[in-house]
């Protein structure tokens, strides 16, 4: 099995910064409540950037051999 290279672009944490304010500014005027928009915005930035992460290796090197 091989693991991919290929780290997440800046423009993938973008998209997902961007979907996660946007559902919290949604979450914000349905429920005027800024609190709630949030705790809605929060996790859902938190859930895409580590799926991101598993899928491209974490980030992490894997071991360098001559």
């Amino acid at each position: 099995m091989t693991r991919t290279d290929h780290d997440p672009s800046r423009s993938a944490y973008a998209t997902a910064s961007v979907i996660g304010v946007v559902i919290g500014v949604v979450v914000a005027i349905l429920t005027s409540d800024v609190i709630l928009g949030v705790i809605a915005g929060a996790p859902c930035v938190a859930i895409i950037v580590g799926l991101q992460r598993l899928w491209t290796g974490g980030g992490t090197t894997g071991p360098h051999h001559p």
